[in-house]
């Protein structure tokens, strides 16, 4: 296989969809026999796309979905790879491509916060006056953010909004901030944004594209100053993302789905597929079993 030759395209946009089953069909039509793998979350909100692509058929791929949806160019992410970094492809229609379970109070559709480009990105940060904050769970945090960011240490997207509710509004001379926030891709902070703004908040800003378009703004910009600092968490084989775009130096744990680095999986509690420091202790044995089977079931598919 030749270097290079899979495309990786993470696309979101929020838009209404009345005949879901309908759209579902169409998109499910542009994919039929086409080398992809992935995920496609269709909802009445819009549509949120993480797949990865032949090469070759990428620029058909993209016209097609252009035909049935309107976005900009700048709305996609995309980087290459040697190799698909799913396993499946899905389609799957949800409640909402992203899980609030507080729809009336986060709905981009109706307004979001002003939106900051990637190129723009470092000098709004660099304000003394302007508050940042990372909207991504706490172990994606740890392992790379941008400086001075703010962590609210939660685990999932129900407990950020919360935090933002319960102690973030709470935080002195706050309306004389500029609140600034930023996530992989850019999804969590439409959702996020426009939750503040319905809790009254005005001066709201989210980077546009996220950290991928960022890191992606960075590397074809070589005068950039990048501010980023680690590595990047995402949701596929890769685990993690250098400032490269490339795959990071993080693996996954099969059983808590965290990542760990190599001293992590040196460490004795380490049984790969099966188990790592952070849940061992809370595993029982018949889980590991499953843990044990799935693992040795993937080692024969690839």
């Amino acid at each position: 296989m030749s270097k290079s030759s899979y495309i990786v395209l993470s696309l979101y946009k929020f838009f209404e969809i009345k005949k879901i089953f309908n759209f579902k069909n169409n998109i499910n039509k542009i994919f039929s026999g086409i080398d992809v793998k992935g995920i496609i979350l269709i909802a009445p909100e819009g549509i949120n796309i993480n797949i990865s692509i032949k090469e070759a058929a990428y620029e058909a791929i993209e016209k097609k979905l252009k035909k049935i949806f309107n976005y900009q160019d700048e709305d996609i992410k995309k980087n290459k790879e040697e190799k698909h970094i799913f396993r499946k492809f899905k389609i799957k229609i949800k409640k909402e491509i992203l899980t609030t379970r507080n729809v009336k109070d986060t709905n981009p559709l109706n307004q979001v916060g002003k939106y900051i480009e990637a190129d723009k990105w470092n000098s709004f940060i660099s304000d003394t006056n302007t508050l940042l904050i990372d909207m991504r769970n706490n172990y994606e945090v740890e392992i790379g953010t941008f400086n001075q960011a703010i962590n609210p240490k939660c685990e999932n997207f129900t407990e950020l909004l919360n935090w933002l509710k319960n102690d973030f509004m709470n935080i002195k001379n706050l309306d004389n901030k500029k609140i600034a926030m930023f996530c992989t891709g850019g999804i969590r902070c439409e959702k996020a944004t426009s939750f503040l703004l319905n809790l009254g908040k005005k001066n709201v800003y989210h980077l546009k594209g996220g950290i991928l378009k960022y890191l992606e703004k960075q590397n074809n910009n070589s005068n950039n100053k990048n501010l980023w600092k680690g590595e990047c968490f995402v949701f596929d084989n890769r685990v993690s993302l250098d400032t490269n775009l490339k795959k990071g130096s993080y693996s996954l744990c099969h059983a808590c789905r965290m990542p760990l680095t190599n001293a992590d999986k040196n460490r004795e509690e380490y049984i790969e597929g099966e188990a790592c420091h952070l849940c061992y202790s809370i595993k029982t044995e018949e889980q590991r079993k499953r843990y044990r089977m799935r693992n040795n079931q993937i080692k024969l598919r690839n």
